[in-house]
């Protein structure tokens, strides 16, 4: 399990929100509940989905390891490994995180 500081960078740099639909993961329909994953990238299970048995195994639990996604799309994720590679996944959780930084930057527009 991803320790509090891990958790915390990744739910606050992905806005509460999926990397891949943008949907709002801490409320639905108007009811506080929490409905995101922490999904890994590569799966700490020898037959997950992008299990790499190169990378460090203290890692596997780190932020660095992790992407916010609703549920749907980490059912999705994970059931079309060739589709959602590991660098896939990297590169959305990036995207993902900049245009998050983006929007709450002092230079958007509104602040």
């Amino acid at each position: 399990m991803a320790g509090d500081i891990d958790r915390k960078k990744l739910w606050g740099r992905a806005g509460s929100r999926c990397a891949i639909c943008n949907r709002e993961l801490t409320q639905l329909d108007r009811v506080d509940s929490i409905i995101g994953d922490e999904a890994h990238i590569r799966s700490k299970r020898e037959a997950g989905p992008r299990h790499d048995p190169s990378y460090l195994a203290e890692k596997l639990d780190t932020y660095e390891n992790l992407v916010l996604l609703c549920k749907i799309h980490h059912k999705l994720v994970d059931d079309n490994e060739g589709l959602y590679t590991t660098e896939n996944l990297v590169d959305t959780k990036d995207r993902h995180e900049r245009r998050v930084s983006a929007a709450l930057s002092p230079k958007a527009k509104g602040w």
